[in-house]
C-alpha cells in the first residue's frame, strides 16, 4: 500500500530548491488497551475539566497558554502560532555538510522518508546520489510544528530520510547519574575485548529480531477471545546482592558459540539462571576427569 505524504517543504543549500513530501518511515506495532468501564465494559471517553467553572469543556474552547507566573499565562491561538512560521523558515535549509559517524545517536529523535514533489525528481536525484558518493549527510534547519527543529538529511536505500533531532540542551547531563568506582584488571579488559570480538557480526540484519513480548500478548488476547481463562504463572523469588566472579564468567562465556536469539532477549534471572547450571555441569565434568 502506498504511504501518504505527510506535509510538503523544500530543501535549499545554496541556490537549488528542491521541493520534498514528507512520509512517515516508522510505525508503532505496540499492543495498545482502551479504558473501559469495569461494571459494564463501556470505552471511557477523555473529558476536559474546568475548575473554575465547575463543569466540562469542548476541546474547541481551548486556547494555549504560556506560564509566566503561578496561575498567570500569555495565551495564544493557533492561528497565532501559525503566524510565525512563514514559507521561507518552512524550507529545510541545509547549512552543512558532514559525516554520520560525527553524530551520537543520542540526538537523533523521529525519522521521516523524504520523496520528491512533482518538479523536484532531478534535482532529488541529484542530491541523493551526490551524498551517497561523497559519503556525506546533511545538517538542516526547518521550522514546523510550533517549533525550529534541527534535522539531519542522509541517503537512504535510492532516496533521502530526515531525522529529527534533540538540541545539546534538550540531553540531560551523563554526569548527574551516580556512578560507582570500580577498578577494572588488565586481564578482565583484554578477556571483554575477546568476548565482543567473538560476538561480532559483520552486518546488522534487523529481520533476526522480533518482539516477542507483543507475540505472547497477542497470543493471549486471541485465548481470551476464544474464552480460555489465563492462569498466572508462579514467579521465583529474586535473589539480590549475588557477587559474580568476573573473570569465571569471560572465561566461560568464551568459545561458548553466540547465544539463542530467544535466550539473548531472556529475562536476566533466565540467563542467570542458566549461567549457573552451567558452571554445574563444567564443576562435575571437571571432578569427573
Amino acid at each position: 500500500m502506498a504511504l501518504r505524504p505527510l506535509r510538503n517543504a523544500t530543501i535549499t543549500f545554496g541556490l537549488v530548491s528542491i521541493p520534498v513530501r514528507f512520509y512517515t518511515a516508522t510505525k508503532s506495532e505496540d499492543v495498545h488497551f482502551n479504558l473501559l468501564h469495569e461494571s459494564c465494559g463501556t470505552r471511557v471517553n477523555r473529558k476536559w475539566w474546568c475548575p473554575h467553572h465547575e463543569k466540562i469543556v469542548d476541546s474547541d474552547e481551548l486556547i494555549r497558554g504560556y506560564a509566566i507566573s503561578k496561575n498567570k499565562y500569555v495565551t495564544f491561538t493557533d492561528e497565532e502560532i501559525e503566524t510565525l512560521e512563514t514559507d521561507d523558515n518552512r524550507a529545510l535549509d541545509i547549512v552543512e555538510f558532514l559525516t554520520l559517524d560525527q553524530i551520537d545517536p543520542v540526538f537523533f529523535e523521529k525519522a521521516y522518508f523524504l520523496g520528491p514533489a512533482p518538479g523536484g525528481g532531478k534535482t532529488y536525484r541529484l542530491l541523493a546520489t551526490a551524498m551517497k558518493k561523497e559519503g556525506k549527510v546533511a545538517l538542516a534547519q526547518w521550522v514546523a510544528a510550533g517549533r525550529e527543529h534541527l534535522v539531519i538529511i542522509r541517503p537512504y536505500e535510492d532516496g533521502l530520510v530526515l531525522h529529527t533531532m534533540y538540541y545539546a540542551d534538550e540531553v540531560r547531563d551523563f554526569s548527574a547519574i551516580e556512578g560507582e568506582e570500580a577498578p577494572v584488571r588488565e586481564k578482565e579488559m583484554k578477556l571483554a575485548e575477546m568476548l565482543i570480538a567473538e560476538l561480532t557480526e559483520k552486518k546488522f540484519n534487523p529481520l533476526q529480531f522480533k518482539d516477542e513480548y507483543r507475540e505472547r500478548l497477542l497470543e493471549r488476547i486471541r485465548a481470551k477471545s476464544r474464552g480460555k481463562a489465563i492462569v498466572a504463572e508462579e514467579r521465583e523469588e529474586e535473589k539480590g546482592g549475588e557477587v559474580i566472579d568476573i573473570m569465571e564468567a569471560l572465561r566461560r562465556s568464551l568459545g561458548s558459540g553466540k547465544p539463542a536469539k530467544a535466550a539473548r532477549r531472556a529475562p536476566a534471572r533466565t540467563a542467570k539462571r542458566a549461567a549457573h547450571s552451567r558452571a554445574r555441569r563444567t564443576s562435575k565434568k571437571r571432578k569427573a576427569s
